[in-house]
């Protein structure tokens, strides 16, 4: 906190990193996160997770490790639609679940301390890391890397990996980032980022742009009913248009869409969320926040572009 970049509470467990006075101490734990769903199927849907309370960096990985087998022995293995911890979670209640959970660890959870979210899309741009050494953020539209028109980005990541100056990282909202550059180094890899005018593109990209994310979809997924990635762009330029419209271009509005329903770009954890029903229409959802604390809900059932 505040960065929420993994979206936290959308995963089966879900873990909030705590300091006090400058120091890590543990870790809130959430439970039962997941978005997965399946169209017509009224018993999946996406749900965000329930924190249970508070454990110190030392009962972390025994506490994930009795999360896990809490599911393994109460989780539903006839149904594999209802057989993700989030279902578990709702079957047994909470609280249920965290009296198992602390009955085979033999001890009782703290109460969650307090934290704050503030966003959840990456910080871009040069950084340091807590070792000194820096790092630098590349946007990557939806993941792709690929030379398309005025950004060469897959050439340039190319040049970049070949001086064998940085590590290479991909982050939870589908960018890249160019890590433990040396002092040194940084003025190769910076010289390199310019010659290639990723420093300006990204500095030209409006925020709804950055935060935005789809699945792959079409052509390569087989479960995808519409296009997600490849569209995305387009649809993009044409929301920009109304931003500009409407005097909200420097809003950072989070929009994610996926080809099918299973969630992979967490579109249901979004303001505005896409999900693919059949070739060019998508069931809207709206009500999101920016932070990711809250799901977004039905607007409108298989909508076209207008």
């Amino acid at each position: 906190p505040p960065h929420n970049d993994t979206d936290v509470f959308t995963q089966d467990i879900g873990l909030i990193a705590i300091e006090e006075e400058g120091q890590f101490i543990g870790f809130n734990v959430a439970i039962g996160g997941g978005l997965g769903t399946t169209h017509g199927n009224a018993n999946t849907y996406p749900r965000m997770g329930s924190i249970i309370g508070f454990v110190t960096k030392e009962q972390t990985l025994d506490t994930v490790w009795q999360i896990a087998a809490v599911q393994r022995d109460l989780g539903n293995r006839e149904d594999r639609k209802q057989a993700r911890l989030k279902y578990t979670v709702d079957r047994v209640g909470v609280g249920n679940f965290k009296l198992e959970l602390e009955k085979r660890l033999g001890f009782t959870f703290l109460k969650p301390k307090e934290f704050k979210f503030t966003h959840r899309g990456d910080d871009f741009d040069w950084a340091k890391d807590v070792d000194g050494k820096w790092y630098y953020t590349l946007f990557v539209e939806n993941g792709r890397v690929m030379d398309v028109e005025d950004n060469p980005i897959r050439t340039a990541l190319m040049a970049i990996a070949k001086t064998n100056k940085c590590g290479l990282r991909f982050t939870a909202n589908q960018n890249v980032m160019l890590t433990r550059i040396s002092e040194e180094d940084k003025p190769e890899i910076e010289a390199l980022i310019r010659q290639f005018g990723l420093e300006t593109k990204q500095r030209n990209t409006t925020r709804t742009r950055k935060e935005a994310m789809a699945c792959g979809a079409l052509p390569t997924c087989t479960l995808a009913l519409a296009e997600a990635q490849r569209y995305m762009p387009d649809l993009l330029t044409k929301v920009e248009g109304l931003l500009e419209k409407y005097g909200l271009t420097n809003e950072r509005i989070t929009m994610r869409m996926t080809g099918c329903p299973n969630g992979c770009a967490r579109p249901y954890a979004a303001e505005i969320g896409l999900i693919g029903k059949s070739p060019g229409k998508y069931n809207i959802m709206i009500g999101g926040d920016v932070a990711g604390y809250r799901l977004n809900t039905l607007y409108k059932e298989e909508a076209d572009e207008n």
